[in-house]
C-alpha cells in the first residue's frame, strides 16, 4: 500500500493485514479509526482501530 492508498482509507473501508510473523495472525481488518505516522514524508507504521476495540499497529507495507 502506498501512502497516499493510506491517507484515504475511512471508517468502514477493509484492508488486509499480512502478519509478518510467518502470517499467523494475518486476516481483514475494518476500519473504525485509522492513524498514519508520520503525517509528512514516507509512511512507516499505521494504527487501525477496529470496531470491536482491537488494534493493529504494523509497517505500511505490511498492509493490502
Amino acid at each position: 500500500m502506498t501512502f497516499e492508498e493510506a491517507k484515504q482509507l475511512r471508517p468502514g473501508d477493509k484492508v488486509y493485514w499480512n502478519d509478518p510473523d510467518n502470517s499467523a495472525c494475518s486476516r481483514y481488518l475494518t476500519i473504525k479509526t485509522i492513524n498514519v505516522y508520520p503525517d509528512e514524508g514516507p509512511v512507516t507504521v499505521v494504527s487501525i482501530m477496529e470496531p470491536d476495540g482491537d488494534v493493529v499497529v504494523c509497517f505500511l507495507k505490511e498492509l493490502k
